[in-house]
């Protein structure tokens, strides 16, 4: 068994997907062959692993995201040369960049095009959106497919709508699909989910407007109006995840929300600022019944959201916006589709009256999704024959 070597630079948030995908990896290579490379201003504490290194670059500045200059690029690709070519990893090891961006690619082929990268390792690189490779300036993105379809690089993608898009822009022969459990754990056995007397809806993760944060007042009051107007008798409650340091947005969504109170009573909403413990948000996604993402087609038609993997692990339903990407996740009849507000309403009732039917479903997309899962950890341990 080669080495895996992990290169995640953000690892700033203490249940973001960067984090426990690292460990979900790690754990599948039992905590013995796995390393994971850092910058040296993020955070590895918290991630149970037996080896740990921080990449000696210069400080991650999220705001300079893939606008680095040259010498940024070429200062961090031989420092992470260096790495490479340490004792640790004299044999042979895999690379592995589950949530690579710009930099990391621009880096991986600056050392390939220099003939610096060692031969004994294979990169694995995993990229969420298409806008990682637009921005790549011309020549590097002509080198790094060039190095992709030559097979120097596995190039790999977490939704087939990604892959498919990318394929055919870019000319890449061979890309394929790696799909790894983000919060909930692949051994993680939910409770029976009954319909219950009062039903959750988890609107649950960063409050970006990208995933309709400011749509969700306006699905709030739909809701609101379509129970009084056909005197529907069923408790629900919107768990919210909000931001605290986001106190114009917080206060404006409880401004919106607080005003349509007025029209049901039945329809409540509670504001989660953030939970202390990976263990502690386990239990707040257990509680939530049925998922909600209301996402921009413009942000993630080819780009996935970790929700929908665990909402699949945890058995529950998803209502989510028409033309998102991870289709074939959806498509067991265990989540509903919408394109606006009108369709929301009808979607939750439906939802509600026939949720072991939903349930069910989901149960059936979950074997999917774990098939899924245990053909990437497989493609990554063949990589590492």
């Amino acid at each position: 068994m080669k080495n895996i070597i992990i290169l995640e630079r953000r690892l700033f948030s203490a249940f973001g997907h960067e984090r426990t995908q690292i460990k979900t990896i790690n754990e599948y290579f039992k905590n013995t062959n796995s390393y994971v490379i850092s910058c040296k201003n993020t955070n590895l504490h918290g991630i149970n692993l037996k080896n740990k290194m921080y990449l000696d670059l210069p400080n991650f500045e999220v705001k300079e995201e893939g606008r680095e200059s040259e010498n940024y690029i070429r200062e961090s690709a031989l420092k992470f040369e260096s790495i490479l070519r340490s004792k640790e990893f004299a044999k042979k090891a895999n690379l592995l960049i589950p949530s690579a961006r710009t930099l990391e690619i621009s880096i991986l082929t600056l050392l390939f095009i220099e003939n610096r990268f060692p031969k004994k390792i294979l990169p694995v690189v995993r990229i969420h959106g298409i806008n990682y490779l637009d921005d790549l300036p011309k020549k590097v993105l002509e080198n790094f497919i060039n190095l992709v379809n030559n097979n120097l690089v596995k190039f790999c993608s977490e939704t087939e709508e990604l892959s498919n898009i990318i394929k055919k822009t870019f000319k890449v022969k061979v890309m394929r699909t790696l799909i790894f459990p983000v919060t909930v754990p692949l051994t993680h056995r939910p409770k029976k989910n009954n319909k219950k007397i009062n039903i959750n809806i988890g609107c649950l993760g960063g409050p970006r407007s990208s995933k309709g944060s400011r749509e969700i007042p306006v699905l709030i009051k739909e809701l609101r109006k379509y129970f009084k107007k056909n005197n529907i008798d069923i408790s629900v409650t919107f768990i919210v995840q909000m931001n605290k340091d986001k106190k114009k947005r917080t206060f404006i969504f409880c401004i919106k929300e607080y005003f349509t109170r007025y029209i049901s009573s039945l329809v409540k909403v509670k504001i989660i600022y953030g939970v202390s413990s990976g263990k502690e948000y386990m239990k707040l996604m257990s509680s939530v019944d049925i998922f909600l993402l209301p996402y921009h087609k413009s942000q993630y038609a080819y780009t996935g959201s970790g929700f929908i993997i665990d909402a699949l692990l945890l058995e529950k339903p998803i209502i989510h916006s028409k033309g998102m990407a991870m289709k074939e996740l959806t498509s067991f009849k265990n989540a509903i589709a919408i394109e606006g507000k009108e369709d929301f309403s009808l979607a939750v009732v439906k939802i509600i009256k026939n949720y072991k039917y939903y349930v069910n479903n989901s149960k059936d997309a979950k074997k999917y999704l774990i098939n899924k899962i245990n053909n990437s950890f497989k493609f990554i341990s063949e990589c590492s024959q």
